[in-house]
């Protein structure tokens, strides 16, 4: 069930300071009503194929009834989702236009594997009795493909606690020039040994305003305290002024981007 319910999909955007590791929070220009939080959202289990999708959905919480709602989706998730490829993790949605709901997730796995998702043996009865009327209805659910060969891990299992997804609007016909911006951060990773994980999605549906988004996870909040000097780093891999170089091609192919942030729920 759950995002069969709805097959709406997202798309992102961006500003000159895209790339900063550290929280860059843009004020949003026009309402998000599907964040990206997804990303959010997201499990960071590699599956080596090209078609790689997460699907996202947003919880609205019954303020009188969360740690009910807490308890049964939690125990939803370990009934049905514990298993590859329909493994699911909830989000706090700590920011952004969903700020106070719950983010849930499911993937990666493919297109494919959507034809045998779980929904038998009491799964859907499990979600329509127990989870859902705790909540004030489900909305903006989302297929999000994993661009493949652009990502970073510290670990191979790495899954961080905290969240943070940059939605980016693509101007019309510059994906191949996003990608290749993204490229070039790509090396930057490839050269040091940052210690949070970062991965791009791009919106599966192409509703012309959220066309990617990059998530990346910390292990604590802590980290957004360091300063990782990006931008040192980026020029010691493509050279001088290459940052500044960067930022242009960023107004050149982006119209603009935002951020949310998440926290895992236990």
């Amino acid at each position: 069930m759950h995002n069969s319910y709805y097959a709406k999909i997202w798309k992102i955007k961006i500003d000159s300071l895209l790339f900063q590791i550290k929280p860059n929070f843009i004020t949003m220009k026009k309402p998000f009503i599907a964040s990206i939080t997804l990303m959010a959202v997201l499990s960071l289990t590699v599956v080596q194929a090209q078609n790689v999708v997460y699907e996202t959905i947003y919880l609205k919480p019954n303020t009188q009834k969360l740690k009910e709602l807490g308890e049964n989706l939690k125990a939803h998730n370990e009934k049905y989702h514990s298993d590859a490829p329909y493994t699911a993790n909830a989000w706090q949605v700590l920011t952004g236009e969903h700020s106070g709901q719950i983010l849930w997730t499911m993937g990666p796995f493919t297109f494919t594997d959507l034809d045998n998702r779980p929904s038998e043996g009491g799964h859907d009865d499990d979600w329509m009795s127990n989870v859902m009327p705790h909540t004030h209805g489900m909305k903006d659910g989302n297929y999000w493909r994993m661009v493949t060969d652009i990502g970073y891990r510290p670990s191979e299992n790495y899954q961080g606690k905290i969240m943070r997804a940059r939605i980016i609007d693509i101007k019309i016909g510059k994906w191949d020039e996003f990608l290749h911006m993204m490229s070039m951060i790509q090396k930057v990773y490839d050269a040091n040994n940052f210690g949070h994980s970062f991965v791009l999605l791009g919106n599966y549906s192409n509703d012309g305003v959220r066309d990617a988004v990059i998530v990346w996870q910390y292990d604590n909040y802590a980290y957004f305290d360091e300063d990782l000097e990006f931008s040192k780093k980026y020029e010691e891999v493509h050279g001088d002024n290459s940052w500044n170089q960067f930022n242009e091609a960023v107004r050149e192919y982006v119209e603009k981007a935002w951020d949310e942030m998440y926290e895992r729920m236990d």
